[in-house]
């Protein structure tokens, strides 16, 4: 992706009054596999949306959407594994989400594009999640999404 159109994307993202259900900001909150979950949720739920892209984004405030920066580091290993490594070995079917780092009002953000879903849902270690609202849950307990 396009680095300067990744920029003004977030600049966008930020400009909303509330998080929607295919984007969700942080600060520098990091546990590996509700990363591999959000990459499912934010996935299924731009496809659900008309979205091409599902976005997590780190360095913005939550609540405010203020710019913080972040001290998050997508380059971490889980357990003598690249982190990368193991959200793809996980997510089915692959879709080729991307970390990249940005700058935005000069702080340090990090961003992880996820592709929308395709043909079917996207899961992660073999279960299927969504976001309705603010809330990540298991698709399987919302067939008719």
């Amino acid at each position: 992706m396009d680095l300067t159109k990744l920029v003004k994307k977030v600049e966008e993202l930020i400009a909303y009054p509330t998080e929607a259900n295919w984007f969700e900001f942080k600060t520098n909150w990091y546990e590996p596999n509700g990363i591999g979950e959000y990459i499912s949720s934010l996935s299924n739920a731009a496809a659900l949306e008309g979205q091409e892209y599902g976005y997590l984004i780190w360095g913005v405030h939550n609540a405010t959407h203020e710019v913080v920066g972040t001290t998050f580091d997508y380059r971490v290993d889980v357990k003598n594994e690249p982190l990368e490594h193991f959200l793809a070995r996980q997510v089915m079917p692959d879709n080729n989400f991307t970390f990249h780092e940005i700058a935005v009002e000069n702080k340090r953000l990090v961003a992880l594009v996820v592709p929308a879903a395709f043909k079917i849902p996207t899961g992660f270690a073999g279960n299927r999640f969504i976001r309705i609202g603010s809330s990540k849950v298991n698709l399987n307990k919302y067939p008719e999404r």
